[in-house]
């Protein structure tokens, strides 16, 4: 059985239960290395970058003996409390999108070993690092290890119920439940024609409940890149700062109307990703904005715990015009920073996932909540897109900079957990 477990200090409860050794497993995936999906010219033609490889962890800590007193609720995770607990801290490693094995080595033997699966095991307490290499690249990542005794702990029992968490993976489940992924159910249009602007939406698409009109259906500037940016007010875009095109934007109604408005003018937020497109006047009803999860939704609503268990999906387009799904991996190095790592989930999710390539940057990835597609950010590289949450006030200013007179919408999580 796996459980997460994490050492915290509380007041003793009565009633206790004698627990037997078990395992607990979380992930914390490594940001090796992310480069933009794409590189734009002064004559912006798009050209293809090298993609490298993501090395991650699995921590494993072994309850060997512990006192079980119930449950207690932290944050957004529902725990089983242990007053004391003997346990032994190692973890595995993995990589991801490499294309090949990985060699593993461990740097530090005298703290811990590594076999060829990435399973490690225990030799002494400290920090151990350890190698994969692919080819000629190498990487390292950092493991604690350790054996302690009468740690008093708490172990993952669940999600919180009303939790935005679990709202977001409910969301996606129950619309891809007796799904097989295919053309007909994630294809946001039934019909194309770019030479007559003709769109027809796929009314089958598996999330045919959720306005995303403000996806725009084509972008005009850079031909490879057909859906870059999205719009987040009546006369503002987000795309990527390092590609991000001008000039006409088309957009589709749910009655199939197209219309189009032409990105006049911009501007970069500080030294991110993220670059705010104004248009020449305000799309029309039946073009609606998107929301955006608001500053303090990763303090208060979402906990990087629950994250790191529930991987919960999103949902996110390309320039192919797809709706495809990943998860979120908590990544200590980047999330809650400047980006949200997405990557390929398993199970259910696994077929409904395409790798972003070279021009797919700016292209939105979305939470399903309350029946609304709530923006995460827009892609920056193969495996993350910018956290658009932590930039809502220089959005803002950067949108009156340009001459809008809007504002930023953001999801209402009123009717939900907080924290």
């Amino acid at each position: 059985m796996k459980y997460k477990v994490f050492a915290v200090t509380f007041l003793f409860f009565a009633g206790f239960q004698t627990a037997s050794a078990f395992t607990i497993n979380y992930s914390a995936l490594r940001r090796i290395f992310a480069p933009q999906l794409s590189t734009v010219s002064s004559s912006l033609s798009a050209t293809t970058t090298i993609s490298d490889f993501f090395l991650g962890k699995n921590i494993t800590e072994t309850v060997l003996s512990g006192s079980s007193s119930g449950l207690q609720t932290i944050n957004d995770v529902v725990y089983d409390y242990f007053s004391t607990g003997n346990m032994e801290t190692t973890c595995s490693v993995f990589v991801q999108d490499g294309g090949n094995t990985p060699v593993f080595t461990s740097a530090t033997p005298s703290v811990a070993t590594i076999d060829q699966s990435g399973n490690t095991t225990y030799v002494s307490n400290g920090t151990a690092y350890f190698n994969a290499r692919i080819g000629r690249r190498t990487r390292t990542v950092s493991c604690a290890i350790s054996r302690t005794n009468n740690v008093p702990s708490h172990v993952f029992n669940s999600i919180a119920t009303n939790s935005v968490i679990q709202e977001m993976k409910d969301s996606v489940d129950t619309r891809i439940n007796g799904l097989t992924p295919s053309t007909s159910n994630y294809n946001l249009y039934s019909a194309i024609n770019d030479t007559t602007h003709s769109y027809t939406r796929n009314t089958n698409i598996f999330a045919n409940d959720v306005d995303f009109t403000c996806i725009p259906t084509l972008s005009g500037a850079i031909g490879i890149a057909q859906t870059m940016g999205v719009l987040v007010a009546p006369d503002i875009m987000i795309q990527a700062n390092h590609s991000h095109p001008s000039g006409v934007m088309y957009f589709t109604k749910n009655d199939n109307t197209t219309i189009t408005r032409s990105i006049i003018s911009g501007s970069r937020i500080g030294t991110t990703d993220i670059w705010v497109a104004k248009l020449d006047s305000d799309v029309p009803a039946g073009i609606t904005p998107c929301k955006i999860f608001p500053s303090t939704v990763f303090t208060n609503s979402i906990s990087t715990t629950s994250v790191s268990y529930l991987n919960p999906p999103v949902v996110f387009t390309n320039q192919n015009r797809v709706l495809r799904l990943g998860i979120i991996n908590y990544n200590p190095y980047m999330f809650f920073l400047e980006v949200v790592s997405i990557i390929r989930g398993t199970g259910d999710y696994y077929d409904w996932y395409s790798k972003p390539c070279c021009g797919d940057s700016g292209s939105p990835a979305f939470a399903l909540v309350n029946g609304q597609a709530v923006l995460l950010g827009v892609w920056y590289s193969a495996f993350s897109v910018s956290n658009l949450s932590n930039y809502i006030t220089q959005i803002n200013a950067a949108a009156a900079s340009l001459g809008s007179s809007h504002t930023l919408s953001t999801a209402d999580l009123s009717g939900y957990l907080s924290f």
